[in-house]
């Protein structure tokens, strides 16, 4: 009989671990703020036979400064120069 109480004992035990162990993994409700990003787009203009500008410094600067590039475009626009290209870069922080 007492060798039957302590596998009873055992069992709640383990089942009250198990539900303690279980409730602390639930997570609390998500913050009421909102995420808000701000932009930027600075574009410049190339000779489309040439390749494109690269200046690590400035990319370099944008990102010490929060910000990350998240897309490059480029297309022919009425108010480029003749036998140019804009290029847009975009940043989001």
């Amino acid at each position: 009989m007492k060798e039957r109480s302590s596998w009873v004992l055992l069992l709640v035990l383990a089942a009250f671990l198990c539900l303690s162990n279980w409730t602390s993994g639930v997570k609390s409700s998500p913050p009421t703020s909102k995420t808000t990003w701000e932009y930027k787009v600075v574009s410049v203009y190339v000779n489309p036979a040439a390749p494109p500008p690269t200046n690590p410094t400035d990319l370099n600067n944008a990102g010490m400064e929060g910000w990350e590039l998240i897309d490059i475009r480029s297309g022919n626009y009425s108010e480029a120069r003749s036998n140019q290209v804009r290029l847009d870069y975009y940043f989001k922080r």
